[in-house]
């Protein structure tokens, strides 16, 4: 009987083993697939933003994109104060500024006329905090006289930052008309109601 029980233990601890290894290898094979999947999957998803990447890049508007817009808050703002309407040109003023840290988002180095690279943060920080801050506190006065003296002193401000970005030929100017605008820059507007 002895022998027996001892038998039926070895029988039990082989068929255990048997069926534990069965276990582990099923288990491990699982993980495998799933690896392999994953790496699959990983695969792919690099493949999508690869390409992803690519149409993005083939989409991005030029660096000077933002410069455009300044051109045209530029004018705007001209006009607006032109015509004392002081919460437009103060809406033109801080478009303009935020086109302008845009451009310097982008751009944040280009090659200077002597092919060293120009420091734009720099650049647009003075303008910021001088000639920009200027223009806005004489919107807040409501001070026509002042305006036209900050306004130009703005467009001086900027033909210096074309001159070390190596762009003299962009040479801003007073605006003596502007394209036809779809914003009435009449404070006493009445039309549309």
């Amino acid at each position: 009987m002895a022998n027996a029980n001892w038998l039926r233990s070895l029988l039990l601890l082989v068929v255990g083993g048997i069926f534990g290894g069965l276990l582990t290898s099923t288990w491990e094979h699982r993980i495998a697939l799933a690896q392999r999947n994953n790496a699959q999957s990983s695969a792919a998803t690099l493949a999508t933003m690869e390409t992803d990447l690519a149409h993005l890049k083939e989409i991005v508007p030029p660096a000077s994109h933002p410069m455009v817009d300044v051109g045209l808050f530029a004018t705007n703002l001209w006009f607006a104060g032109q015509r004392r309407n002081w919460p437009l040109a103060n809406y033109y003023l801080g478009e303009m500024r935020n086109r302008m840290r845009w451009e310097v988002h982008l751009n944040p180095g280009p090659k200077g006329a002597d092919g060293t690279t120009v420091d734009m943060q720099s650049i647009f920080d003075g303008v910021d905090n001088g000639t920009l801050t200027s223009v806005k506190r004489t919107i807040q006065m409501k001070d026509s006289k002042q305006f036209l003296v900050e306004y130009k002193h703005l467009l001086e401000d900027c033909y210096s930052c074309h001159m070390r970005a190596g762009r003299p030929y962009i040479r801003p100017m007073v605006p003596v008309s502007g394209s036809q605008p779809v914003v009435n820059l009449d404070p006493d507007a009445t039309w549309p109601q």
